[in-house]
């Protein structure tokens, strides 16, 4: 299992808000867009501020990545320049804040035994991926549902967390610009006639064709 790369502790958010600036590795974004097919144009760069209110932590802040992704006709590489959002709203998992309740409170609960277990079971998951969804793309979720996640013990991962709002801004199916739409090559085709009647003239071909006359007439001329 990958340990996490991006990680802030819930005691530094203690006294005051955090800000600070995350590089994302070429590697690390190779891996994570990987099913995206998303190859990244260098290191890309998370810029965002916690701040911890009660038993909430907010993230806000930026994300900034190049990537290329492969063109669904014809498979060449077509750049990007994405910069999602970050908007978090996040609650410790209740089951992990009552263990470290105990934890605080040694002779209460048992012996010192359960209670180290209990804060080894709640070291964060470097594989966690959150199902993250914009209220945009569903018209039944709010804002601050699309926000509100959860984080596990005494440390916020946010590995999964960038992983989800870059592929968000992936194209789901990137087309080069200089392609004709499916409207217009099918409108581009000559419609085809009866059975033994000529097939119409491609419209490309016209010009040719009144050269060709030309060139006949004058040839009668002669």
């Amino acid at each position: 299992m990958e340990s996490p790369s991006f990680v802030v502790r819930l005691a530094d958010l203690e006294r005051a808000p955090l800000k600070t600036t995350f590089t994302l590795s070429e590697a690390w974004l190779s891996r994570e867009l990987a099913d995206a097919q998303a190859v990244p144009l260098g290191p890309g760069t998370a810029t965002v501020e916690l701040m911890k209110t009660g038993g909430t932590v907010l993230v806000r802040g930026k994300l900034h990545v190049k990537i290329t992704v492969p063109c669904v006709v014809t498979l060449d590489p077509l750049p990007f320049d994405l910069e999602p959002e970050i908007f978090l709203q996040l609650g410790q998992e209740p089951e992990t804040n009552e263990r470290h309740k105990a934890a605080r409170g040694p002779g209460k609960t048992g012996p010192a035994g359960p209670e180290v277990k209990a804060k080894g079971d709640a070291k964060p998951e470097a594989a966690r991926r959150p199902r993250r969804r914009r209220a945009k793309d569903d018209p039944e979720l709010s804002d601050e549902e699309a926000a509100t996640d959860t984080f596990k013990g005494e440390e916020i991962v946010l590995d999964g967390f960038f992983r989800e709002f870059i592929l968000l801004e992936v194209p789901p199916y990137p087309r080069r610009s200089d392609l004709p739409s499916a409207e217009e090559s099918l409108s581009s085709r000559p419609l085809a006639g009866p059975p033994g009647e000529a097939k119409p003239l491609d419209p490309r071909l016209l010009p040719l064709l009144g050269l060709a006359n030309r060139l006949r007439g004058a040839a009668n001329k002669d």
